[in-house]
């Protein structure tokens, strides 16, 4: 199709290839408008015979309508051949339809920038969005249609186009005014609020500009206006807001002071880790309105979702979330409160769940509630009732952050003042007598998810006539509770409607005299658990409760270890899962690396936890839990440190939970100090590539405390990684102390390997401590130790090229770190790799090599976010900002700059003091180079950045073509591992 351009939005104009189209008659005009109103649809013919003749058509309005048809066909694809089916107009049964893309008719490009402006305004670009919203409006050449002004039929569309126009110009004046712009908008305001006098909001912009201007006097005189018009041509009041707003102007409160402008502010990264709903909704419509009502109540920022287990109140939760987040500037957070066992680490979820760390010492509830004080974000704290004597942390919490929404789910309410309660019920049940259509029956919420999850095992499951009193009955039985429905629509598989109500009837009966103490509905849920427990032939009944003392989704293999020994002749692990599946109590899936995983729902999974409790043999499922753990840990962790790391992080991760319940397990009453001594000793280095080092540093120090006793060759791996740990916490005497007590541990366990990472650790704490000549000297005695791993050796070496390098002795530095990094590749350790890689570009940038160097940061930021190990990310960023102030990037550089500020104070991460130097030098460059109001502009850009878009940018200024440098000749075969040299990467065995 040739280039074409409509514009109705003001007088009609149509350009194809470059030439404007006359059109002289006007049904033309009123036909292509009328297709254009609703461009991309079907306009029924008989419409626009109508439009265009008003009620009084010609004997044969058919042929004349195709005539105008035919010749606009002409005037809009003039090269089109004879013969050849229109594009551009096309007839489609009843009518026809104009095909146009968003920049080929103005109405549509409108409709396209205020979604650009809708989404930009809605990430936190406000700027963007206000030129996106500006843009769309600047199409209008008003009156719009122009020749469908007088057409009756057409007014609603019209005047729904107005509306849009007038609902984006009250959009904009809200960006501009939240930007500080207010007196730019002084004038459009006024001249809008005297075209449009009943649209309040403008009004109430209006008086917000005129006071932010320093023109009280005129703010209140349009409060006042704003009044007397309403009252006399309407006859009633003004809204509330414009109410409210002539109080405020009246006592000038400073609430209606203009906002800060600041050029450094930072765009904050939205929140969003909200779960992703495995199932749809159903039948839950009006509570989630009614939920998402309630903030909108004067004051309410606290609101409890209650109701019995299995009502759906996580589900509708995760529902209310998704909508409020839309909303909320700072996104919506979802902590799960399930997992924990005490009061006390509840701070601690919700710390990590906002993507902070709290470094051992510090209270995590501060560290959250620094980071939500200037947010306005829904925070949603999911299963709180088995910790309801948490309650002050949420009252700090909305103490501290006075925009922060908080909703929770619970059994019972917190019973805090600023709470609303949201009581969920079961789901809408069908009466039974009279009995409705089954039309109707249909749409009952209970009777419409008993037919949704029926179909999943039966696909043309429906009510009919014949079954319609049974699933009624069905529905009543299960008093319309969620889960409850979905446990028995999964037993439709073996069962027919009539024997299920059957079973249900004769099993729920005898129930609820047991469970006294709980709730009618939760009666209701439990009977419904224990039936479909009971259902269970016995091998499947204990490898159900089995499956309660995993935490997350344990993987086949985790499963067949904790089910231990089996007689011959037992039924397969793979057998039992997949009769469980049957009876919908777990779902079975494949994770990315390839490994069949179980999924259980958080309230079957608790079910088979408190069975297991009542299981004689449960000390010895942990014990087996435990140990398969340990033994992954032992199998993965040294693959961190060589080619396959990459996969052996991901397999770690996705058993982190289970990791760490193991070693909770094994730290508590009934466990093992020497399992918690092998789970530390072998997943330090899991935690410090993620980062996350506050937790097990903690209960790393605690258990190194009670074990003094134990073995060397256990002992020593878990001071090591300990170590590690706090100097990473910034705790650097600490770390000396534990080093030291490690490499004695790895002399008493004859472990050289050991002895050499130890001593080149307590080299780099040296060089830390400005000790170069104790530096050196524990550097070179790792070099001479045949037994080094190749992996400490690498280390040593970089170690030795950055004392160089400070000394000024350049050459010997460069020689270094060309052997570091030649050593470090056939390693495959990422994460040693881009250490590597960032000093040898270190020493090419001071050669003056920048391309070389850039070329060098960015292979290294590459490998560092193929691990996702993001902490070493933010630092090679840093470089990559010196090489571009260094080549008069500069706005690029403080891109860079404030990604990585923003990274590290959301996270708490601290810097050494080299560090900041070295950032504080590449800043004052920049600013001295861009100017205050280039370099603010840039770092408002680059504070909205992740680390990974910053990554996006330098690949797209990265020097192309030349190669990284190549080794330095012959010198560096000095530093290669000698023959005796171990083969394993890891750093000891």
């Amino acid at each position: 199709m040739g280039a074409l351009w409509i514009r109705a939005l003001g007088p009609l104009e149509v350009i194809t290839d470059g030439v404007q189209v006359p059109f002289s008659s006007r049904n033309l005009r009123i036909v292509l408008e009328c297709l254009a109103l609703r461009a991309n649809s079907v306009v029924p013919a008989d419409f626009l015979v109508e439009v265009l003749w008003d009620g009084h058509p010609p004997a044969r309005p058919g042929p004349q309508l195709q005539v105008h048809v035919a010749n606009l066909r002409n005037l809009l694809e003039p090269n089109r051949l004879k013969g050849v089916a229109s594009h551009r107009l096309a007839s489609r049964p009843g009518g026809y339809l104009l095909a146009v893309e968003d920049d080929e008719l103005d109405l549509l490009q409108f409709r396209a920038h205020v979604e650009a402006g809708e989404r930009a305004v809605e990430a936190g670009e406000l700027a963007s969005g206000a030129v996106r919203l500006r843009q769309a409006l600047e199409l209008f050449v008003c009156p719009a249609f122009p020749d469908l002004a007088d057409i009756e039929l057409l007014v609603p569309d019209l005047e729904e186009v107005e509306e849009t126009r007038l609902d984006t110009y009250q959009d904009l004046f809200d960006v501009e005014l939240a930007l500080g712009r207010h007196a730019n908008v002084v004038g459009e305001l006024q001249r809008l609020v005297t075209q449009h006098r009943f649209r309040e909001r403008l009004w109430a912009s209006l008086v917000l500009a005129l006071y932010r201007s320093d023109r009280q006097a005129d703010a209140l005189a349009a409060c006042r206006m704003a009044r007397k018009t309403f009252a006399a041509e309407l006859g009633i009041d003004p809204g509330e807001r414009l109410r409210e707003l002539e109080t405020l102007v009246l006592r000038q409160d400073a609430s209606l002071g203009a906002p800060a402008v600041n050029e450094k502010r930072r765009a904050r990264q939205r929140l969003d880790n909200l779960p992703a709903a495995l199932t749809p909704m159903v039948g839950r419509d009006a509570e989630l309105g009614e939920v998402c009502s309630l903030y909108r109540s004067d004051g309410c920022r606290l609101v409890t979702v209650t109701g019995a287990g299995g009502t759906g109140k996580t589900r509708l939760a995760m529902a209310a979330a998704a909508r409020l987040g839309e909303r909320m500037p700072d996104g919506a957070g979802w902590v799960n409160l399930s997992p924990l066992t005490q009061v006390k680490q509840v701070p601690g979820a919700i710390t990590a769940a906002l993507g902070l760390e709290a470094p051992v010492g510090e209270d995590p509830l501060k560290i959250a509630s620094r980071f939500l004080q200037a947010r306005r974000l829904l925070l949603v704290l999911d299963n709180f009732e088995h910790l309801e004597d948490a309650w002050p942390v949420v009252l700090d919490l909305l103490t501290a952050a006075p925009e922060l929404r908080i909703l929770t789910t619970s059994r019972r309410r917190l019973g805090l003042r600023p709470e609303y309660e949201f009581e969920l019920a079961p789901l809408e049940l069908p009466p039974l007598d009279p009995p409705l259509p089954l039309h109707r029956l249909r749409e009952v919420p209970a009777m419409e998810l008993l037919l949704s999850r029926g179909r999943a095992v039966r696909p043309r499951f429906t009510v009919d006539p014949g079954n319609a009193a049974v699933l009624s009955r069905l529905c009543h039985r299960l008093d319309g509770l969620p889960l409850a429905i979905e446990l028995a629509a999964a037993q439709l598989r073996q069962l027919s409607e009539h024997d299920l109500l059957i079973d249900l009837e004769a099993s729920l009966a005898a129930l609820p005299a047991a469970f006294r103490d709980l709730p009618d509905r939760q009666r209701t849920l439990t009977a419904t658990m224990e039936w479909s427990y009971q259902l269970l032939e016995d091998s499947e009944r204990l490898l159900f409760v089995q499956l309660g003392v995993f935490a997350n989704d344990p993987t086949t293999e985790a499963i067949d270890a904790v089910r231990g020994p089996l007689p011959i002749g037992a039924p397969s692990t793979e057998e039992l899962l997949s009769a469980l599946a049957g009876h919908s109590l777990l779902r079975r899936y494949t994770d990315q690396a390839g490994r069949r995983r179980v999924f259980l729902l958080q309230s079957i999974r608790e079910f088979a936890r408190d069975r297991l409790a009542m299981l004689p043999a449960e000390p010895e499922v942990r014990r087996r839990h435990a140990g398969h753990y340990v033994a992954l840990a032992e199998a993965l962790c040294p693959l961190l440190w060589s080619q396959d790391q990459v996969d052996a992080f991901r397999e770690l991760k996705a058993d982190a939970l289970d990791l760490r319940a193991s070693l909770l397990w094994a730290m508590g009453p009934d466990g093992s100090k020497n399992v918690a001594l092998a789970l530390v000793g072998q997943l330090w280095h899991y935690w410090e590539l993620t980062g996350d080092v506050a937790e097990p540093c903690g209960i790393a120090l605690e258990l190194l405390g009670s074990t003094l006793d134990a073995p060397p060759a256990l002992q020593a791996p878990a001071l090591s990684g300990t170590a590690t740990l706090c100097w990473m916490l910034g705790r650097g005497d600490q770390a000396s102390g534990l080093h030291h007590r490690a490499l004695q541990a790895f002399h008493n366990a004859g472990n050289d390997q050991g002895v050499a990472w130890a001593t080149m650790c307590l080299a780099v704490q040296a060089m830390q401590r400005d000790d170069a000549a104790n530096a050196q000297r524990l550097a070179a005695e790792v070099l001479s130790m045949p037994r080094a791993a190749q992996i400490t050796r690498v280390g040593a070496l970089i170690l030795l090229g950055i004392l160089a390098f400070y000394a000024g002795d350049h050459d010997q530095a460069l020689e270094l770190r060309h052997a570091s990094v030649e050593l470090a590749r056939p390693i495959g350790d990422r994460w040693l790799l881009g250490i590597a890689l960032t000093n040898l570009a270190e020493s090419t940038q001071q050669a003056g090599d920048y391309g070389a160097a850039e070329r060098l940061l960015v292979e290294a930021v590459t490998a560092a976010l193929e691990l996702d190990a993001q902490g070493q990310v933010a630092a090679f960023l840093e470089h990559i900002a010196d090489v571009y102030v260094s080549t008069h990037r500069v706005e690029r550089a403080i891109h860079l700059l404030a990604a990585t500020d923003s990274y590290r104070a959301d996270r708490g991460l601290p810097l050494y003091s080299a560090e900041q130097q070295h950032i504080s030098s590449i800043l004052t460059r920049a600013r001295k180079v861009a100017g205050p109001i280039r370099f603010g502009l840039a770092w408002e850009r680059g504070r909205g950045l992740t680390l990974r878009q910053a990554f996006n940018e330098v690949l797209e200024g990265a020097c192309s073509t030349e190669a990284a440098p190549g080794p330095a000749p012959g010198p560096t075969e000095r530093y290669r591992s000698m023959p005796e040299s171990v083969v394993d990467p890891a750093p000891w065995s």
